[in-house]
């Protein structure tokens, strides 16, 4: 088996992690191929580096060492591959990774007797013009540094949906929907879903609410404004400039996600533990 290996090139950690693999990778038959970028915090005998190209191809799985910043990296990576992802978290929330610190000793040897669960997540495809960007949470289209508010003009399945001026719109998918759409009032949606959400950002109305969107429909939206400053964000990574009255369209990407859950929870269990859902102070807690 040969399960790649990325990392958050920026935190100490993810070298002991590594070096614990690589003790016990010979004793069960696993090739470990770890991303290049790594190879200035990581180097050392015994590892095999690989580009980054070369570790999406040839991996039969991955790992994500860091947090959910290093899982929409590697869901990029293979996002034509449907390469089963397990994200082990080095960070701070880690709402996607699917294994905690305490359990590095045992992840290999679960990957070779796949003792673990694999959840399937859909993404978004957004296109302007000729470039199509991929999203594993959200496609978010909005004014930049500017003051002035834009008018946001959307269509589902063609057909004329929403008007409104405002600061823009948030796609998200389910995977997405406990991030930047949870913060501007969207809904919480199981991430087992095919559907995406619609939720304008900070609204001039009164009576616009977030929408929630079936799968196999795609979404088109237009900003127009007197200034040329509307930004295109995917992931909260990728940016990219957006014309004056530009069309983007919002789909379904073809190949979903694959994320490996080795701790069991049920995403409900996720809710209370990671973002206090619905809990009451006053009650004694589990």
């Amino acid at each position: 088996m040969r399960i790649g290996i990325l990392g958050h090139s920026a935190r100490p950690d993810v070298c002991p992690a590594i070096d614990q693999f690589q003790r016990q990778a010979g004793a069960l038959d696993v090739e470990l191929l770890v991303a290049e970028d790594l190879r200035a915090l990581c180097d050392g005998k015994g590892r095999s580096f690989r580009t980054m190209d070369d570790v999406a191809a040839e991996s039969d799985i991955l790992i994500a060492l860091g947090g959910d910043g290093t899982m929409l990296r590697a869901a990029r990576l293979v996002k034509v591959l449907g390469t089963p992802i397990l994200g082990i978290n080095l960070g701070r929330l880690g709402f996607l990774t699917g294994a905690a610190p305490d359990a590095l000793d045992q992840v290999l040897e679960r990957l070779v007797r796949k003792s673990y669960a694999v959840e399937v997540r859909m993404a978004l495809e957004a296109t302007v013009g000729d470039t199509t960007s991929f999203a594993l949470n959200e496609v978010v289209i909005e004014k930049g540094v500017s003051a002035q508010m834009v008018q946001v003009r959307t269509w589902v399945a063609d057909t004329p949906s929403s008007s409104f001026f405002g600061n823009g719109l948030i796609a998200a998918t389910p995977t997405g929907s406990t991030g930047y759409n949870l913060s501007a009032g969207g809904p919480v949606l199981h991430p087992s879903m095919e559907a995406f959400i619609l939720t304008p950002i900070c609204p001039h109305s009164l009576s616009l609410r977030p929408m929630v969107v079936p799968g196999d429909q795609s979404v088109s939206v237009q900003l127009v404004a007197q200034h040329t400053d509307i930004i295109m964000t995917v992931d909260g990574q990728t940016v990219s400039q957006i014309g004056q009255d530009q069309e983007v369209t919002i789909r379904r990407a073809p190949v979903p996600v694959q994320l490996i859950n080795m701790d069991g929870l049920s995403f409900y269990e996720l809710l209370r533990r990671k973002l206090d859902w619905s809990q009451d102070r006053r009650e004694q807690q589990e």
